[in-house]
């Protein structure tokens, strides 16, 4: 079954193929199709990125020391042992 932003932004899409090339019209629609399609990513990550959050707040495995580093081939949990936070002296203004 077709998801309902993808309903929404073939509608928008063929209102756009419609109108008149370059019309101020067809650009708001294409920019409607393209905000749409930003905030579909943002929610993807946000979907999978809560997942391992979730997962990652389990007490009996990890503590809040533990990060996750991930790429498209691996992934990676880390423990931190020291930290000095975060020193700006060296950062130029």
């Amino acid at each position: 079954m077709k998801a309902l932003t993808d309903k929404i932004k073939g509608k928008l899409q063929a209102l756009a193929s419609e109108c008149n090339e370059g019309s101020e019209f067809q650009k708001g629609l294409l920019t409607a199709i393209a905000n749409i399609e930003y905030e579909e990513g943002i929610a993807d990550f946000e979907e999978v990125a809560r997942v391992m959050m979730k997962h990652l707040s389990n007490g009996n495995k990890y503590h809040p020391h533990h990060t996750v580093i991930m790429t498209n081939s691996t992934a990676e949990l880390v423990e931190g042992q020291k930290a000095l936070g975060q020193i700006m002296d060296y950062i130029p203004d």
